[in-house]
C-alpha cells in the first residue's frame, strides 16, 4: 500500500509568519499556484481514496489538486492544536513568554506554556493512529492532504526518529510517499515540492 501525503499550499498564516493551528485561514494566491503545480505532479496517479484534514487550508488545497475526486474529511490529520496562539507571531509570543516560548518553538511542543496547546506527544500519538489505520486499508493508493507538523510526525514514526525532528522540513504543497509492505513502513519519497 502506498500513502501519498500532500501538505497544503501556502496559507495566509504562512505568508504572514503567524501561528494558525487548526483555525480557518485561506490559501494565498501563491498557495493556489503551488497546489496547481502539485496537481501536475500527481495528475497521472489513480488514487483509490482521498482523505483531507478538515481544516480550511487543506480543503482548499484538495479542491485545486483534485477538483473531481470525492474526499473524506479526517480530523485525525489536523495540524497541531496551538489555535490559542492564532494570529500571533514569534516576536509577539517571545515578548509575552520569553525564552519559554523559544524553547517550546524549538521542540515544536507548546503545551509547556500552559495555554491549552496540544502536546507533541499527543500529535505523535495521532500520527501513529493514522498509520495504524492506514495499515488496515485494502486500498493500493491513498492520498492524504494534511499539515507540516502532522506530516513530520508521521515521518518520525516511519523513520524511527524523534517525533518532530528538525532534520526534516516539509514545504508547502509538497508530496511525500510512504509505503507499507510486509508489515513495515518505509519512506519512498520525501518533500517533492513545486518550484513556485
Amino acid at each position: 500500500m502506498l500513502l501519498y501525503i500532500i501538505r497544503h499550499g501556502e496559507s495566509e498564516a504562512n505568508a504572514g509568519g503567524y501561528h494558525s493551528g487548526q483555525s480557518s485561514v485561506h490559501l494565498t494566491e501563491k498557495g493556489v499556484r503551488q497546489a496547481r503545480a502539485t496537481r501536475e505532479f500527481v495528475k497521472n496517479i489513480v488514487f483509490d481514496k482521498l482523505y483531507v484534514s478538515d481544516v480550511l487550508r487543506t480543503q482548499e488545497t484538495a479542491e485545486v489538486i483534485f477538483p473531481d475526486l470525492p474526499r473524506t474529511f479526517i480530523p485525525l490529520a489536523r495540524e497541531v492544536d496551538n489555535t490559542v496562539m492564532h494570529g500571533k507571531n514569534k516576536a509577539e509570543l517571545t515578548e509575552i513568554y520569553g525564552q519559554r516560548y523559544l524553547d517550546c518553538r524549538e521542540k515544536f511542543d507548546y503545551a509547556p506554556l500552559g495555554i491549552d496547546c496540544e502536546s507533541l506527544a499527543h500529535l505523535s500519538g495521532r500520527a501513529k493512529k493514522l498509520l495504524d489505520w492506514a495499515e488496515k486499508q485494502a486500498d493500493e493508493r491513498i492520498c492524504l492532504v494534511s499539515h507540516a507538523g502532522f506530516i513530520i510526525a508521521l515521518a518520525g514514526h516511519v523513520l524511527g526518529i524523534e517525533p518532530h525532528s528538525r532534520a526534516l522540513s516539509c514545504d508547502n504543497a509538497s508530496v511525500s510517499i510512504f509505503e507499507f509492505n510486509n508489515g513495515k513502513w518505509r519512506m519512498k519519497l520525501w518533500n517533492l515540492a513545486p518550484n513556485v
